[in-house]
């Protein structure tokens, strides 16, 4: 929804300005806010700042505030300094509750039968290249195709999202079938719908799954929108939405052995299932049930939230939920491992080798690429308040 910019009144009052809009609606602003803000001061966006907060009077106010010849808003304080401001980047920047849901983030569901987005690997800077991170941001996941199958293919598609990130599994991962299993995605069993790193104090934000060989028979993936069951559980079920968002439970990984594609590692992080932000919208899921600690809550609780998380891991199991698919050789799967949980069906060793390739990308990274991208094309919500996912 596009705010509405044209303001009717502009009232000095005690604590600064009140704003109201042709729409019915109305922002204030604070005087010692918009001190901090005038344009004279630097351009906070580039970090570039002439002005500090340390010269701020606390006891500062507005004067006066009237629109000038060239249509902006002049704000006169009582240290003297006069700031000049455009009513549109005041809109944008009000920090009203009804202006935030004006900018809100641009969400759809997917169930069992969907038709998730598709692409062919775009040319990193172009259009094409928008609408892949555009439908990353509102599905939560799309299938890019024709990436080529070795690792400079991985790195291609890899770098029209963001840097990939390295961990202890290195920049990428191999997940093939081992002899001898030391992580569980190696082995043929089926996987479980989960999201990766819950461990982690910043788990992986996008994440890469580009197919090199495929198995004849079993193998499919398998992805359920954890915001979608979030949602459902939050009209539903207050009682156990309330518990998944308010409680912090251990996830933890410990391998005391170094593999060939892993060091050994001891992680620990506490973090609710669903979190959210401050205008209580859901902006990350963090579930892998194999990744749990004994649960470490008030013993109070420890039933009622049990009924809470068999009601979220039936969701998450549930086939009608379920997007199930066969990646084919050159293709690949763009998912928010923050959103969508991902797993796949068994399959054997008759049916051939199963080769996918893993890398992720931090979610800062892939948010200032979507931005910068919906810029140069002139695209809307650049100022979309993007999920900032699960923080520890």
């Amino acid at each position: 929804m596009e705010l509405e910019t044209a303001a009717s009144t502009v009232e000095v009052t005690d604590s600064g300005l009140v704003i109201r809009w042709s729409d019915g609606s109305r922002s204030r602003f604070h005087s010692l806010w918009l001190r901090d803000n005038c344009p004279s001061g630097g351009d906070k966006r580039k970090a570039f700042r002439t002005f500090s907060i340390i010269d701020l009077n606390p006891e500062l106010f507005v004067i006066d505030a009237e629109r000038n010849d060239d249509g902006d808003l002049a704000v006169e304080f009582s240290d003297g300094h006069e700031s000049v401001f455009d009513f549109e980047w005041l809109r944008a920047n009000s920090h009203e509750p009804h202006d935030r849901i004006g900018a809100a983030r641009q969400i759809s569901h997917f169930r069992a039968g969907a038709v998730l987005p598709e692409f062919d690997l775009p040319k990193r800077g172009s259009a094409a290249h928008c609408d892949l991170l555009d439908a990353v941001a509102r599905w939560g996941v799309a299938i890019v195709n024709g990436v080529p199958g070795d690792v400079g293919g991985t790195e291609m598609l890899a770098d029209l999202v963001g840097r990939v990130r390295e961990t202890d599994f290195g920049r990428l991962f191999e997940i093939v079938v081992e002899p001898e299993v030391w992580e569980f995605s190696q082995s043929g069993l089926a996987l479980d719908p989960h999201t990766d790193d819950p461990y982690r104090y910043t788990p992986s934000g996008t994440s890469i799954l580009h197919c090199v060989e495929v198995s004849t028979t079993g193998g499919e993936s398998v992805l359920v929108d954890g915001f979608g069951i979030a949602v459902d559980i939050r009209d539903d079920d207050p009682d156990a939405f309330d518990l998944l968002t308010e409680t912090r439970i251990p996830f933890v990984r410990h391998r005391i052995e170094t593999v060939e594609q892993g060091e050994d590692v001891h992680l620990l992080a506490h973090a609710p299932i669903i979190s959210l932000d401050r205008d209580h919208e859901i902006v990350g899921i963090r579930f892998h049930e194999r990744s749990m600690a004994p649960l470490d809550i008030d013993p109070s609780q420890v039933g009622a939230y049990y009924r809470a998380l068999i009601t979220f891991t039936k969701a998450v199991n549930d086939p009608g939920r379920a997007v199930q698919f066969r990646l084919e050789p050159g293709q690949a799967i763009v998912y928010d491992n923050q959103r969508v949980l991902h797993g796949r069906t068994a399959f054997g060793s008759d049916g051939g080798r199963r080769h996918l390739r893993l890398c992720t990308i931090d979610r800062d990274q892939f948010h200032s690429r979507l931005r910068r991208l919906r810029e140069v094309h002139d695209r809307p919500g650049v100022l979309e308040r993007l999920p900032s996912g699960s923080i520890a």
